[in-house]
């Protein structure tokens, strides 16, 4: 049985982006352990929510290359999403502005206002040679 690790929003963020070498190169090794079976990544789908709205307000990536990019990552065969049966499901919603994630509560800033989603890099699809 394979070991299972519970990764947050910062790690996989970190891994898709690559904007801080040391954090992407932990991440890569943790996803390549999770390619070569040695390791379970567990995923809470209020990660997910999160790594959408980072992507989408702080790295300013197209909802459309989120949700591919989301979808390819939480399809694959060492992901698993905790607590959530529909989970791959709800990222189809991401790239038509409908409100994903239905069963998580609105994310808002400090003054109520809603927010959602996250943007991610032209170069975002294939990082490091990966199809995420």
């Amino acid at each position: 049985m394979s070991k299972r690790r519970l990764v947050d929003t910062n790690l996989i963020v970190r891994y898709l982006v690559q904007d801080h070498e040391k954090h992407a190169k932990a991440a890569g090794r943790l996803f390549d352990a999770c390619d070569r079976g040695e390791v379970v990544i567990v995923v809470l789908p209020v990660v997910l929510a999160e790594c959408l709205f980072v992507l989408e307000s702080f790295y300013q990536h197209p909802r459309g290359d989120i949700a591919s990019a989301l979808g390819r990552f939480i399809s694959s065969p060492g992901v698993e999403i905790s607590g959530a049966g529909d989970s791959p499901r709800c990222i189809g919603p991401i790239s038509k502005n409908e409100r994903p994630f239905r069963g998580l509560p609105d994310r808002r800033d400090r003054y109520g206002r809603r927010h959602a989603g996250g943007h991610l890099r032209s170069g975002f699809s294939k990082v490091r040679g990966r199809a995420y």
